[in-house]
């Protein structure tokens, strides 16, 4: 089942179970990711584009959750902490450090980087091939780390 859909049925699930949280979370979701949809060059929510927009949305909630955090608002925090935990359910587990490094050391062997410059052709290759798993900064980080060393 694509994961739109899924968002979609645990949108009416959320609706019926009258889970403030869920529903408001993936109200929004769902309209970011149609708006995402329409933009130029975009198609209809494939699970790339809706694996995109919870990734955005996830950092947006933790961002502010810091925000709220630091100027005292801790019920709000609080909120937008619930709102990430329901947004981080659709997203794919996120790889350890040590397959990480696993998965960098493979990359850096087989386009293997003559020095710090090449840590470009280095970062293409890993973030296409850990799309989903991890974040870029964390791949960044490896890549570095390794290329250095």
């Amino acid at each position: 089942m694509a994961l739109f859909d899924q968002i979609d049925r645990d949108l009416v699930t959320a609706r019926k179970e009258r889970d403030d949280v869920r529903l408001s979370t993936l109200g929004l979701l769902k309209s970011e990711v149609v708006k995402a949809a329409k933009e130029p060059g975009a198609s209809w929510p494939d699970d790339q584009l809706v694996l995109r927009v919870i990734r955005k949305e996830v950092k947006r909630r933790e961002e502010a959750a810091q925000f709220y955090a630091s100027a005292g608002r801790a019920e709000s925090a609080g909120r937008e902490e619930a709102e990430a935990a329901v947004l981080r359910a659709y997203l794919p587990a996120q790889v350890g450090e040590e397959e990480l490094e696993r998965e960098v050391r493979a990359v850096i062997d087989e386009v293997r980087p003559q020095s710090q410059r090449d840590f470009g052709a280095v970062m293409k290759v890993a973030s296409a091939r850990l799309a989903g798993r991890a974040e870029g900064g964390r791949i960044a980080a490896a890549a570095r780390r390794l290329i250095g060393s």
